[in-house]
């Protein structure tokens, strides 16, 4: 179904077509909106607005990933909170060489689904259930040579975000990569909503179909998060950023709240100095090739 020979010199076009099959695959067969007996083509014309920040999303990802790691990579990686395996299955496919451990809450509903199951056995990669907000990582120090963190620190209570970041430095092997992403606090989108007196996060309430799970509840700055990341010892390798929300505004495809959007998105694309206003940011990190000695207290 999916290319085998994914060699470095696909273009990011080429890697969402790749991608976009595995994400349509993953929402409709567990994602904990669809719904039950309905028709690939129902279900198709369903999400299909549901599918273009994620593929972006996910391209774009792989698209840094690969300029930093290349085809040959090879090793142990680690996703924390890989959801409906978006990113974690497509790196799978276009890192062969790398072992591939999800890590979920096991309290989200698809969890322990036969369909979930499988598709971790399909991609060749081991799922984990726990709680890494709380619990430490069961793997020894520098186990993992990669480890992504996308779309998930938003979702952590401020008061552990330093006790996960660190987890992910303890089990990264000097000089491995991390990748991460999340929404940007200082977004076009959150500045305007901010001048009109609202709120660019949720309160810390549980997710209804996620026990143990919350929305939104602290977003962080591309400065913010470099900070906190090179305290651990990483320097950025590369970055990016960019606006992909179009797809989660408006009531349908043809509204013209979403058509408006979609136009800012294309001039951001055009107009660099609009880049730092986007609503994600993206960066690959890699870890010191010496250790060194983590500053600050226990979480």
């Amino acid at each position: 179904m999916f290319p085998s020979d994914l060699g470095q010199l696909m273009t990011r076009s080429e890697i969402e077509k790749t991608v976009k099959p595995i994400i349509f695959e993953c929402l409709r067969k567990f994602g904990e909106y669809a719904h039950a007996g309905i028709s690939p083509e129902e279900n198709a014309a369903e999400i299909a607005s549901q599918l273009r920040p994620d593929v972006r999303r996910i391209s774009l990802l792989i698209s840094l990933a690969k300029s930093v790691i290349g085809d040959e990579f090879a090793g142990e990686g680690l996703e924390l909170g890989c959801g409906y395996g978006y990113l974690l299955f497509p790196m799978a496919k276009f890192n062969p060489k790398v072992h591939w451990t999800g890590i979920e809450h096991p309290g989200r509903i698809y969890f322990n689904s036969p369909a979930y199951q499988q598709a971790f056995r399909d991609f060749h990669c081991s799922l984990m259930g726990l709680d890494f907000v709380h619990e430490p990582l069961p793997f020894a120090n520098h186990y993992f040579s990669i480890v992504t963190f996308s779309e998930t620190l938003e979702h952590l209570p401020v008061e552990r975000v330093n006790f996960v970041l660190r987890e992910i430095s303890r089990v990264l092997r000097p000089g491995g990569i991390l990748i991460a992403s999340s929404p940007n606090q200082a977004g076009l989108e959150n500045r305007l909503r901010l001048l009109r007196g609202g709120s660019v996060f949720d309160l810390p309430d549980e997710m209804e179909i996620a026990h143990g799970v919350f929305k939104h509840i602290r977003l962080y700055t591309p400065v913010e998060i470099t900070h906190m990341i090179s305290r651990l010892g990483f320097r950025v390798e590369c970055s990016a950023m960019e606006s992909n929300n179009s797809a989660y505004r408006g009531k349908s495809a043809k509204s013209m709240y979403r058509r408006m959007y979609r136009v800012y998105e294309g001039v951001e694309q055009r107009l660099g100095f609009l880049r730092g206003l986007a609503d994600t940011w993206y960066f690959v990190f890699r870890k010191d090739p010496v250790e060194q000695r983590v500053r600050g207290g226990k979480s």
